[in-house]
C-alpha cells in the first residue's frame, strides 16, 4: 500500500485529495493520513491542505523500494526490492534469498553495511546514506563455463549506467573495477551457487562511491561527487544501473559474449598499460594488450612470449 499511496502521489502533478485516493485504493481517509504520517518520518515533505489534499514537495535520498520502482521501466530487474537501513553484507543477504528461491532479479539495497567486501576479502568502506551498496540475483541460462563472464558484463552495465547520469569518463580496470581519472570509484564481486555443471544463481554485488567524501575514502579511491562536483540523488542512479544490467544481460543471452567484449575494450582502462600480477611462486609482468574471447587478459612479456589471465589482481605499473 506505501507504494501505491506514493506513486499516486507522485504521477499526480497537482494537490490528491484524499477521497481519490481513498477511493483509487480502497482505504480510508484515516488509513492515508498514517501513511502520510508514515512517509513524513522517513524523511518525505508532504504538503497537506484542507480541501486540496496532498502533495510531495520533497522525497529523502534513500533507496526506498517504492522510490526505485518509479518509473524504471525494467522487465525483470528491480522488481522485488529487499531494502535495509543497515546490513551485515548485501551479499550474505541475497545468496541467502537466492538459496530460499528467491526470483530472478531480485535486488537487495542498504544505506550502510558493517562488513561490505570487495574482490579477494577485502572491505569495502559503506558510510551511511553516502554510496550505493546493492546485491542483484541472477539465474542465469549460461553453460557453467560461461558464467565468468558476467563478471565482465557487469562491469560495462555499470561503467555506462556512471558514465549516462554523471558525465564523468569512468573507465573498467580488469576484470571489473571502475575507475574515473585512475581512482576507484565502484567495485564489483561475483559469487556463483552452482551443483555439478548446473548453475543455481549468480549474486552480483557492487558498490559505488556517489555523494561520499574524500576523508571517509580509502587510497586511490574517488566518488562521482568529487568528480563531477556535485552532488547526486542516488536512486536515479540505482535505477540506470537496473535499466543498463537488463540492456547488456539480454546482449549476453542473445548473442554471447562478442558484443560484450567489444564494448569492454571500448571502455577498458587497462589494455595499454603495464600490469603486474603476484602469484604464490612468481611474478608476470607485462603488456595487456587484449581482451581474449572467453574475458580473460591477454598480456605481452617482454620477451614476447604472450600469458593469459583468467583471474586474479592485475596491478598497474604504467601507460605504454
Amino acid at each position: 500500500m506505501q507504494e501505491r499511496i506514493i506513486h499516486s502521489l507522485r504521477k499526480s502533478t497537482d494537490y490528491l485529495s484524499g477521497e481519490e485516493i481513498s477511493r483509487a485504493l480502497n482505504i480510508s481517509r484515516a488509513g492515508i493520513w498514517k501513511y502520510i504520517e508514515e512517509f513524513r518520518r522517513q524523511g518525505y515533505e508532504i504538503d497537506a491542505i484542507p480541501r486540496r489534499g496532498y502533495r510531495i514537495r520533497a522525497t529523502p535520498d534513500k533507496l526506498l523500494p517504492w522510490e526505485i520502482k518509479f518509473d524504471l521501466g525494467t522487465k525483470i530487474l528491480g522488481h522485488n526490492i529487499i531494502y535495509k537501513e543497515t546490513i551485515v553484507s548485501t551479499m550474505d543477504e541475497a545468496v541467502r534469498l537466492g538459496i530460499e528461491g528467491a526470483a530472478v532479479g531480485t535486488i537487495v539495497c542498504a544505506e550502510s553495511q558493517t562488513k561490505g567486501r570487495g574482490r579477494l576479502g577485502r572491505e569495502w568502506v559503506s558510510p551511511l546514506g553516502k554510496g550505493i551498496y546493492a546485491s542483484l540475483l541472477l539465474r542465469p541460462k549460461s553453460p557453467l563455463s560461461e558464467v565468468s563472464q558476467l563478471t565482465l558484463v557487469s562491469a560495462v552495465a555499470i561503467c555506462e549506467a556512471l558514465r549516462a547520469v554523471s558525465g564523468v569518463d569512468a573507465k573498467i580496470k580488469w576484470p571489473n573495477d571502475i575507475l574515473i581519472g585512475g581512482k576507484k570509484v565502484a567495485g564489483i564481486l561475483t559469487e556463483l551457487n552452482a551443483e555439478m555443471d548446473r548453475v543455481r544463481f549468480v549474486v552480483i554485488g557492487f558498490g559505488i562511491n556517489v555523494n561520499t567524501l574524500a576523508p571517509q575514502l580509502p587510497a586511490h579511491a574517488t566518488s562521482l561527487k568529487l568528480e563531477a562536483k556535485k552532488d547526486f540523488l542516488r536512486v536515479p542512479v540505482v535505477q540506470e544501473i537496473l535499466r543498463s544490467f537488463e540492456k547488456w544481460l539480454d546482449i549476453f543471452e542473445k548473442d554471447g559474449f562478442v558484443s560484450i567484449r567489444k564494448r569492454w575494450k571500448d571502455l577498458s582502462f587497462t589494455l595499454g598499460q603495464k600490469v603486474k600480477f603476484i602469484e604464490p611462486s612468481r611474478e608476470i609482468v607485462g603488456v595487456a594488450f587484449d581482451l581474449a574471447p572467453d574475458g580473460s587478459l591477454l598480456l605481452r612479456q617482454d620477451s614476447g612470449d604472450i600469458v593469459k589471465k583468467n583471474s586474479g589482481d592485475a596491478l598497474h605499473l604504467s601507460a605504454i
